[in-house]
């Protein structure tokens, strides 16, 4: 065999790999379902969030401990049912019942009972049906570390007693304004990439014709103001 034609064997070896296994250029922080392309979920510094030294202790704490799980355990994707990094990831409420109770947090498992946990305690700040902005007056409470809470994002089949059906810690403001927040989901996006997993995600409102709604927010039970 000529160098020549030796050259072109593997050219096409190395062409035919890129085509089929693609494994030559496969990102590790991202992957392709169903055509859409799912991205490991975002992190950030506390020193990107706006007030962040004007927070307490307590929250100042609670927020850095959400914000180090993901550095300390690789990228944990949406795991229905699961509530530990060992399950191989979280959902939405196992991800605060993980965050929450490694601080001695007495919280309950699931988004419905961990609502109820904050009603019951008289914690919760109800948003009235049609708020659109962020910049609504029913927000004016709204602080980083203060858990917030959706119905509509699927349908539950557990009898709970509430359709409450997601859950996410608030970080605050970005420098730019920008709302964010932590908590596990697949398909919410941050900056434009749409997540998998445990991480960080815009906080928008849902579109008015959207079948979730954003019910309300509030500290965890027993978190200092």
């Amino acid at each position: 065999m000529t160098g020549l034609v030796r050259w072109r064997a593997w050219a096409g070896v190395v062409l035919l790999g890129l085509t089929f296994g693609q494994s030559a250029v496969a990102d590790p922080t991202s992957y392709l379902e169903n055509g859409k392309t799912y991205y490991r979920p975002a992190t950030l510094q506390t020193s990107q969030l706006r007030g962040w030294e004007q927070l307490s202790d307590e929250r100042k704490a609670l927020i850095r401990h959400a914000l180090t799980i993901p550095k300390q355990h690789g990228w944990l994707k949406y795991r229905f049912g699961g509530a530990t990094p060992q399950a191989g990831g979280f959902d939405c409420s196992g991800a605060m019942y993980f965050v929450l109770r490694g601080l001695g947090f007495k919280i309950p498992r699931s988004s419905a009972q961990q609502y109820l946990w904050l009603k019951d305690a008289g914690n919760i700040h109800p948003i009235p049906a049609g708020v659109s902005r962020l910049d609504h007056s029913s927000f004016s409470l709204l602080t980083p570390g203060d858990l917030l809470f959706w119905s509509g994002t699927y349908r539950p089949t557990d009898g709970r007693k509430v359709n409450i059906s997601h859950v996410s810690i608030y970080l605050g403001q970005e420098k730019d304004g920008r709302h964010v927040m932590i908590g596990a989901t697949k398909g919410r996006s941050y900056r434009g990439k749409r997540g998998d997993g445990y991480g960080v995600y815009d906080f928008k409102l849902p579109a008015k014709t959207s079948r979730a709604k954003f019910i309300g927010y509030g500290p965890p039970v027993g978190l200092k103001k």
